[in-house]
């Protein structure tokens, strides 16, 4: 019961079983569709994570329903520009949500469980924002990311490689058997590095700030 009252716990938990579940389900019959239905949860506990405390239900809705819609239209037709619009639609439901989330973080001078939990979800959502951006990006200009023939038979870039690819530059671990190829491609990554670190080095600035007007007040 005191899980169901952490919504970001609920949004964690459903990532990381995304990470882990999509490599045995994307290759198994009837996989794909219970990855669809995994990702409407996960779309779902994000908008409820955002608007714990932040009251933006209503823009929520407008960035979660043509997220859905889109993502079901590319999954069951073939007609160009749906898959793209998908992508796009995506992305930009992640970023409001990770926008979201740093507000409700930012909220008051009291860092609570669930305010924790929110701020390790939107460094997940970042890397999932990002990984369709790139996929979008791999879609209008195929090849603009070039991944290692050893590690990648098929020669296929799809959107787990380049989730796989978003975490690692996140993380700023440097690169794998991935590299941008495309300037535009570089310039995202460039982005995406910048925001990695920034996010890691604004937390910790934020936590310090707590700490000393907690100590403060305990003083007075």
């Amino acid at each position: 019961m005191r899980l169901l009252k952490l919504p970001n716990a609920l949004l964690i938990a459903a990532l990381v079983a995304q990470v882990l579940a999509y490599p045995l389900l994307d290759r198994v019959w009837g996989g794909r569709a219970l990855l669809v239905v995994f990702e409407w949860l996960i779309l779902v506990l994000a908008l409820r994570a955002a608007r714990a405390k932040t009251h933006q239900s209503r823009i929520g809705y407008l960035f979660l329903l043509p997220a859905v819609a889109l993502h079901v239209s590319a999954a069951l037709s073939t007609l160009p520009g749906l898959y793209p619009a998908s992508l796009l639609a995506q992305a930009a439901f992640h970023g409001f949500v990770v926008v979201s989330l740093l507000r409700y973080v930012f909220s008051d001078d009291l860092m609570t469980l669930d305010e924790l939990l929110a701020a390790a979800s939107m460094y997940i959502l970042l890397a999932f924002a990002f990984a369709y951006i790139y996929a979008l990006i791999e879609f209008l200009q195929p090849g603009a990311f070039y991944v290692n023939p050893a590690n990648n038979p098929d020669g296929l870039v799809g959107w787990w490689e380049l989730l796989y690819f978003s975490f690692t530059c996140l993380t700023s671990v440097g690169f794998g058997e991935i590299t941008p190829v495309a300037d535009t491609a570089r310039s995202v990554v460039m982005l995406q590095q910048m925001a990695g670190v920034l996010y890691v080095a604004i937390l910790i600035s934020r936590l310090t700030q707590m700490q000393a007007l907690r100590r403060r007040s305990e003083n007075k």
